[in-house]
């Protein structure tokens, strides 16, 4: 290739070199747009240069490797932004680490890369144009064979003659003169080569901007200003840039919209050079740029500033240092956003912790204020039912006992009176015997009698022995033994019935006492307390969930302790229950106490059932957690989490251990209940 006189170029055919394989490479993940692209860019090279199409990285590289350098080579490569696997910029990185494809020019299709990614690939310089998807053939052409002339000249210069259709030749002058001033332009540099930016470090900002302004005034003939009003907008994100504005006078703010709101990233920290990044990352505006006072700014094309820098070489170095110390100053507040925003996290996590902290109590106050409702009416309820049932309960007591002394002065005046006394007196006294006793003692006095029906009659009146049987119904005549049998036995059930009668009343009453114990405010704090006496309390409530369960008993000597009966009593209720349901309603519970020091007393509550999986067993005190599929039973309350705080608030400790067939739950409360002290802490 030569420059001839008239300014024309003429390419010049090597006649000994071999002609070179050229390939361009296009790479999309959806076949359809792949195949659009690939027809684009071979209608842009007319045939005269392969284009290859590719769907993912790995065959880029795969058809990379098998295009051998230097018979083959890649000027071009054009990728979307992402890839299955990976995304372009890991591509065009990936390839330009490649030494033999360093100089193939690269292209970015579509808008989905960050600004890091971006940035990393122009810090590595393995991008260089950037597209939109969709693109137009306008604008795919220009950048195609725009790419396709500087490779050739700069790299392939013996093979420029066979493409000279295809060259942008607005662009092959330019090109010509930048190969020959490489030469001057590195002689100036090696005479002196401390005059680039590093050289310019001991000048203030406002001299390095003077001297970049100055140089370009000189170099461009003074080229107009523009003024802006506060408020007018400059760049507006996403829009195409042209052109760069250098800010004269006054200040701007940068800005970029995310979702619904605008976020301001840069006011003093803007710099004097607007709109170079994005015109070099993809030609589009990545920050909208506001005036905030009325400004006074230099535009200036790629044209005018390439015109510029060519004619001072001075002005280089004023133009990257005053761009350096605008990257410099954004960096510094980025990195400033980043600790504030750091800061701000970390209070925030702080305060979200104190948030959830505060939740927490409040569950715990909310719960424990349900409870004590529950409690308070529970007990209330409780009171009213036993109060009640104390009066007819008594009455019905009175009424028996009148019964029994009528009905035994009566049978003084009957020829058989004694007989009617002793026996409504004997049933009345008597204790059940067990089945077995029974028929031990009907079989002895069958011997004595030789009649089975006789004998259950008369072991069911109380006669179990043959010499009780002859000192009663031995003289006497099988007719009169008979009408004589016959009034015992009618005798013997209306003493038995009085038996019954006060034995129910008495079960009554003792239920009623138990109820107006285990109803006690939880508010009551009550010295000497014996926990046995609330033991027993709640057994008898719970009588009927206990009815086919042995309960075993091993009561030590314990001191009193001073205690909210009626929290205590929720305690045991609930364990208890637990372990009712643990065992189906059948098997054996054994209650233990002792005192492990004299402070302390101790109760373990042990069931037979099938056991807590080892897996949530640490979690059966925690708020809301149950084992019984969601199912909550009447005054069972809250479940272990309030048990626990209840004995917590005690000062004492509630622990559970499980296995197949047993598990137990060990309470230790102290003997005094804690207090608070004035700092508001416990003691």
């Amino acid at each position: 290739m030569v420059l001839d006189d008239d300014g024309s170029i003429t390419f010049v055919s090597p006649e000994s070199d071999k002609p070179k394989r050229f390939v361009v490479i296009c790479v999309h993940s959806k076949p359809d747009i792949l195949a659009n692209l690939v027809r684009d860019v071979k209608r842009i090279c007319r045939s005269m240069i392969e284009v290859k199409g590719c769907t993912d990285a790995k065959m880029v590289l795969s058809l990379v490797e098998d295009t051998n350098p230097p018979d083959a080579r890649v000027p071009l490569l054009i990728t979307e932004s992402t890839l299955a696997g990976t995304s372009g910029v890991d591509l065009l990185v990936a390839v330009h680490d490649t030494l033999e494809y360093r100089a193939t020019r690269k292209i970015l299709l579509g808008d989905q890369a960050t600004a890091e990614e971006l940035t990393r690939a122009l810090n590595r310089g393995a991008l260089d144009r950037t597209l939109s998807e969709p693109w137009t053939d306008e604008e795919l052409g220009h950048c195609v064979r725009s790419l396709l002339t500087s490779y050739l000249i700069h790299h392939a210069p013996e093979e420029a003659h066979r493409f000279a259709s295809l060259l942008d030749t607005e662009q092959l002058p330019h090109a010509y003169t930048a190969a020959q001033q490489n030469r001057q332009t590195l002689d100036l540099q090696m005479a002196t080569p401390t005059r680039g930016f590093l050289a310019n470090m001991d000048m203030g900002d406002e001299q390095v901007e003077q001297a970049m302004q100055a140089a370009i005034d000189e170099a461009l003939d003074s080229p107009p200003r523009q003024t802006h009003k506060a408020g007018a907008t400059l760049l507006r994100q996403g829009e195409p840039v042209n052109a760069i504005s250098i800010l004269l006078s006054g200040h701007v703010e940068l800005s970029r919209r995310m979702e619904d709101h605008e976020v301001v990233l840069h006011t003093h920290s803007s710099g004097r050079i607007i709109g170079l990044l994005s015109l070099a990352h993809r030609g589009r505006a990545f920050y909208t740029c506001r005036a905030v006072t009325d400004v006074t700014v230099l535009p200036l094309t790629l044209k005018q500033l390439e015109k510029a820098l060519q004619a001072d070489p001075w002005l280089s170095g004023y133009f990257v240092t005053a761009l350096i110390r605008s990257m410099a100053t954004r960096s510094m507040r980025t990195a400033q956003l980043k600790v504030e925003v750091e800061n701000l996290n970390r209070r925030l996590r702080g305060e979200r912790d104190q948030l959830a902290d505060a939740l927490q109590r409040l569950e715990h106050a909310q719960m424990h204020l349900v409870e004590s409702e529950k409690m308070a009416t529970l007990g209330l309820l409780t009171a009213g039912i036993a109060h009640e049932l104390n009066n007819p309960v008594a009455a019905i007591r009175r009424a028996a006992d009148f019964i029994a002394e009528d009905t035994i002065r009566l049978s003084a005046q009957h020829p058989n009176g004694e007989t009617i006394k002793e026996t409504i007196s004997s049933a009345m006294t008597s204790t059940p015997v067990s089945t077995r006793e029974l028929r031990e003692k009907a079989s002895a006095l069958f011997a004595a009698v030789g009649d089975d029906s006789l004998t259950r009659r008369l072991v069911k009146i109380g006669i179990t022995s043959p010499k009780e049987y002859k000192a009663r119904f031995g003289a006497l005549s099988a007719k009169k033994r008979e009408q004589l049998l016959s009034s015992i036995e009618k005798y013997h059930e209306l003493g038995t019935s009085l038996r019954n009668l006060r034995i129910c009343s008495n079960r009554i009453s003792e239920i009623v006492r138990s109820l107006r114990s285990y109803s006690r405010s939880e508010q009551d704090l009550i010295n000497d307390i014996d926990i046995h006496e609330g033991l027993e309390d709640t057994l008898r409530i719970l009588d009927h969930v206990l009815q086919d369960i042995e309960v075993k008993r091993s009561y030590a000597e314990l001191p009193g302790i001073e205690c909210k009966v009626g929290e205590l009593n929720q305690v045991w209720t609930n364990v208890i229950s637990n372990a009712a349901q643990a065992m189906a309603g059948v098997g054996t519970l054994q209650i233990r106490t002792d005192a492990p020091d004299p402070d302390h007393a101790r109760v373990r509550i042990i069931d037979n059932g099938k056991g807590i999986p080892a897996d949530v067993i640490d979690r059966i005190f925690d708020l809301r957690f149950t084992t019984k599929s969601g199912r909550v039973e009447f005054g069972l309350g809250m479940g272990l989490s309030i048990c626990r705080q209840i004995v917590t608030r005690h000062g004492g400790t509630i622990t559970a251990e499980s296995k197949p067939g047993e598990t137990c739950f060990a309470i230790t409360l102290p003997t005094r209940y804690p207090r608070e002290p004035e700092d508001g802490t416990r003691s």
